[in-house]
């Protein structure tokens, strides 16, 4: 089983600290939009309705343009998938303690998690010029999901979305 790291969705993490071998590109990636890009296929499966637009800027140039959605029961996960301009080093630089690194579709993937923080999960998923980010929102009191570790919940939509992100983005 793959874990991956988290944060509660109401936070937008900044880097807390980034190496100089690692710039920070000025816009988040471009080819792919998750908004449009995710398969609506893939979201009627999660039961998943889109909540909009959940666009972020960071004090520190740290960008994410996307969408949110949230369990269409009301009492499920929710999820915001961003395009970002953090890269995996940024994400692995932050030396969170629950931090893993795996591979999707040829795509290098790392997932973390604030500490003490359970509910939420990050899975950061390697494109040009920054990364695909899958924020899960999962507390313990969701009736359907909150029994489910939120990191395995973004390791698994992550597998099933990033086939369709194309090999030039």
């Amino acid at each position: 089983m793959f874990t991956a790291g988290c944060s509660s969705a109401g936070n937008t993490p900044a880097p807390e600290s980034t190496s100089t071998a690692t710039s920070l590109a000025a816009e988040v990636p471009i080819g792919y939009n998750p908004c449009t890009d995710v398969p609506a296929a893939v979201m009627a499966a999660e039961r998943q309705e889109s909540t909009g637009r959940a666009d972020a800027d960071a004090p520190n140039g740290v960008k994410w343009r996307g969408c949110g959605w949230v369990m269409n029961t009301g009492s499920g996960y929710g999820v915001r998938i961003r395009t970002t301009n953090l890269t995996l080093s940024m994400v692995r630089d932050r030396n969170l303690p629950d931090t893993h690194e795996f591979v999707i579709e040829s795509r290098q993937a790392v997932s973390t998690r604030r500490e003490n923080d359970d509910t939420g999960c990050w899975v950061n998923v390697e494109m040009k010029g920054g990364t695909l980010e899958f924020l899960i929102d999962n507390p313990k009191s969701n009736k359907d999901t909150g029994q489910i570790d939120a990191c395995q919940i973004a390791k698994d939509l992550a597998v099933k979305v990033v086939p369709s992100i194309p090999a030039s983005a």
